[in-house]
């Protein structure tokens, strides 16, 4: 009994409070089945539905998931309803339209923004800006050349940094 208690005590210790309330209310749901089921015994036979058969409690069960069936769905639809940008307008005005991943924890991203477009390099620990891509530039160019295995993104950003944006003069 002892380790029981000293199991539960190191459960409620390390558990977050939403696996804290979904045992809570699923003893509340066990101890309320229980003490209906004991109480069964008070009924008598002029209590019970009519045709109170193994078959009838079978189609109560059924009409039960029927309606929670309909409950969920309705708020399906409502949330879709209710959500902005629902029958294809969509008011987002920032997509991201490409990735390339440098290395597990580097990555460079084409990001629009209305009708700019922007490249920037992302890390775990920071986002930085690199340039201002036109709308109008072929990205369809292929890579003819290997990627360099010892190119770090430190020197890659500092590569993009100190060329000027294309179309500026200085």
């Amino acid at each position: 009994m002892n380790n029981f208690l000293a199991s539960l005590r190191r459960w409620s210790e390390t558990s977050s409070p939403k696996q804290k309330r979904t045992a809570a209310l699923l003893v509340f749901g066990l101890l309320s089945t229980l003490a209906l089921f004991a109480m069964n015994g008070a009924s008598t036979q002029a209590d019970d539905p009519p045709g109170s058969t193994p078959l009838y409690f079978v189609s109560v069960f059924a009409k039960l998931i029927g309606v929670l069936l309909l409950i969920v769905v309705c708020s399906i639809l409502f949330r879709r309803w209710f959500q902005p940008g629902f029958g294809g307008k969509s008011t987002r005005r920032m997509r991201l339209l490409e990735t390339v991943r440098l290395s597990p924890k580097q990555a460079l991203h084409l990001v629009s923004i209305g009708d700019r477009q922007l490249l920037i390099g992302a890390t775990d620990q920071n986002i930085s800006l690199i340039s201002p891509v036109e709308a109008g530039s072929n990205a369809a160019e292929t890579e003819t050349s290997a990627p360099q295995p010892d190119l770090d993104f430190g020197s890659l950003l500092q590569t993009f940094r100190s060329q000027p944006p294309a179309g500026s003069s200085k």
